[in-house]
């Protein structure tokens, strides 16, 4: 499409087009700018041979790129276990001196209409600030806690080795990254939540190649009859003075297929030594691990927040491909200004427990109204429809309606996404 054509939003858009060769450095200049921090060599060098420029979008001004967003293919898990085309969001970023310019407006706006030609039905993203893309249609979907532990005194109620039968043994970077690819594609598609991942997500567990960090973190996966069933990745970081060497095991990533691979991994990290406190951020909120340790309050929440936010780039194709907890007949009526093509009344007839609906438009009165955003946070299953009307995010119009949207959306666990991007 032009760059320069009146969007399917309604809103003339700034001109944006696809990056060009010439101008990758460039990108990632914009990308150190607006976040306030430089890549390693290595690991820029590693999305230097992953980008696919017809998916990195360029504000310019007087032909000087000043602004980016970027989208990668993958797949997302949902409630049903279901499996969905999905784009990843990524760098995001317009340069400190072309703010308040309607930029990053028309790279969304470009880019959303990018990603519905593409097939791609969801787009997710990490917000560097909360703010910023409730108004592109995008919800709070996926959510996470920080954990504090003191290993001095955290014990488990019963020694993992009475159920965990398989051993733990500790590898180097590159059989790590071969070995929790192996086990990572395994689990995403057992979690609403989940995505796909390419060899650049998984420097979030595996380090920057060539970063600083390289030298304190370690990798370690639990084997059980020749199949490996949970890795974890940690570092060791002073956190006192050294002559009294106090020291944090900071938990970077713990993927598990099974119950017992998972609690040998938390058996395992408690018991590294001259380590006097453990901290895991983003984890999930219903991290399992406290209802095993004798005493469960020295697993301390010291954070709880978002995580990945979601967009449903296609209503009708996203409230089908789900399953819902309960059956019932709902109206729902959405209006979504950003992305014209999903504003209307959508009616979901679910005929079994668990099953899928029959997504439909209709000239029905509906039964509630919320707009895009909120579609797509309870979507998931992991914001209840509840809350959200409590506080006018949602119009009930027929008695009734949320509470039986609430009961349609469930989850049995909270969506979580373990990726970092």
């Amino acid at each position: 499409m032009a760059a320069d054509d009146v969007t399917s939003g309604g809103a003339f858009s700034l001109p944006v087009s696809p990056l060009g060769a010439g101008e990758v450095d460039t990108f990632f200049d914009i990308d150190a700018a607006a976040f306030g921090a430089r890549m390693s060599a290595g690991f820029l060098g590693l999305i230097k041979s992953h980008m696919t420029l017809e998916r990195v979008v360029a504000s310019r001004d007087e032909g000087a790129v000043v602004g980016t967003a970027a989208s990668e293919a993958s797949v997302m898990t949902i409630p049903g276990l279901s499996r969905v085309p999905t784009a990843m969001v990524v760098a995001v970023a317009v340069m400190p001196s072309h703010r308040r310019q309607g930029r990053l407006r028309s790279l969304m706006r470009y880019q959303l209409d990018d990603i519905r030609g593409r097939g791609e039905v969801l787009a997710t993203l990490y917000a560097s600030e909360g703010g910023i893309y409730g108004r592109f249609g995008y919800g709070q979907a996926t959510f996470g806690s920080t954990y504090t532990v003191d290993k001095r005194v955290a014990r488990l109620l019963r020694p993992a080795a009475e159920f965990a039968s398989g051993g733990i043994r500790l590898l180097s970077r590159d059989k790590a990254a071969e070995a929790f690819s192996a086990i990572y594609e395994e689990y995403a598609p057992t979690r609403a939540g989940e995505v796909d991942r390419s060899e650049i997500d998984y420097v979030s567990a595996l380090g920057e190649p060539g970063g600083d960090e390289l030298n304190r973190r370690f990798y370690a996966v639990y084997e059980k009859g020749g199949h490996l069933e949970a890795y974890v990745s940690y570092e060791v970081v002073p956190i006192g003075p050294p002559a009294h060497n106090p020291r944090r095991l900071v938990l970077h990533e713990l993927c598990a297929l099974t119950p017992e691979a998972y609690v040998a991994m938390w058996d395992f990290l408690l018991g590294v030594d001259l380590t006097v406190e453990l901290v895991a951020s983003g984890r999930p909120l219903d991290e399992p691990i406290k209802w095993l340790l004798s005493e469960p309050r020295q697993l301390r929440c010291t954070f709880s927040g978002d995580r990945s936010w979601i967009r449903l780039v296609d209503v009708g194709l996203c409230l089908g491909a789900r399953r819902y907890a309960v059956a019932g007949d709902l109206v729902v009526a959405v209006e979504d200004p950003f992305c014209a093509w999903n504003t209307g009344r959508y009616r979901l007839v679910v005929t079994e427990e668990g099953g899928a609906a029959e997504v439909s438009r209709t000239d029905k009165e509906p039964d509630l109204e919320l707009d895009a955003s909120t579609l797509a946070s309870i979507y998931l299953g992991g914001v209840s429809p509840v809350g959200l009307a409590e506080v006018g995010c949602i119009s009930q119009l027929e008695p009734g309606a949320v509470l039986k949207a609430s009961r349609m959306f469930a989850n049995d666990r909270p969506p979580y996404c373990l990726t970092a991007f």
